[in-house]
């Protein structure tokens, strides 16, 4: 057996990096499952893995903490949360240091980077999660990099994480500074009005 010319793997790579992250979100609130030659059967996805949740707590008091970002090489994660401080700081969210019981908000990541003949596909997904370590919202995205020999994470410029950077911190101000439901409408109570 004769292994695959190297563009030829990259290309197969770079195809199951994105099938794997294209598994971490749906884009409809159900999927489709085939079932044998009985056809299709409709299954609805839970509500948490489609819709993102309401921020339970108003921007105005929440912060963030990025727990865990798994994927990059840690030099890399130094430079990506140097960019994420500076973007938050610049959008008005507050970030607390890693460990910190105080925070509103965890948030864990994952990045891939994968070669190709064109570049480096760098793909992320951030999980915002609340303190009973439930999904609240997820953010995703990919960004190009240049060309690297051997290992993928050498053609991600600082200028590519600091894009990453970039729309995360506008993704999750998106999210926090959506308005809180209402109260809900009280009844006037029967009496007199004067």
């Amino acid at each position: 057996m004769t292994s695959a010319p190297r563009p030829t793997r990259r290309l197969i790579l770079a195809g199951l990096g994105s099938l794997a992250l294209a598994g971490c979100q749906s884009s409809s609130p159900s999927s489709t499952a085939t079932a044998g030659a009985g056809g299709p059967v409709r299954l609805q996805a839970p509500p948490d893995a489609t819709q993102p949740t309401r921020p339970p707590v108003p921007a105005g008091q929440a912060s963030f903490r990025f727990d865990l970002v798994q994927g990059i090489p840690t030099n890399r994660a130094d430079e990506l949360a140097v960019s994420l401080g500076s973007r938050a700081r610049a959008r008005g969210l507050t970030l607390v240091r890693r460990g910190d019981p105080a925070a509103s908000y965890r948030i864990l990541g994952y990045l891939s980077a994968v070669g190709g003949d064109t570049g480096t596909n760098v793909s992320y997904v951030w999980d915002v999660m609340d303190s009973g370590n439930r999904r609240l919202y997820r953010v995703t995205g990919f960004e190009l990099a240049g060309n690297a020999d051997g290992d993928p994470w050498g053609g991600v410029t600082d200028t590519t994480l600091d894009a990453i950077a970039a729309r995360t911190v506008e993704a999750l101000a998106a999210w926090i500074d959506q308005p809180l439901p209402a109260a809900p409408a009280t009844a006037a109570a029967p009496g007199i009005a004067i």
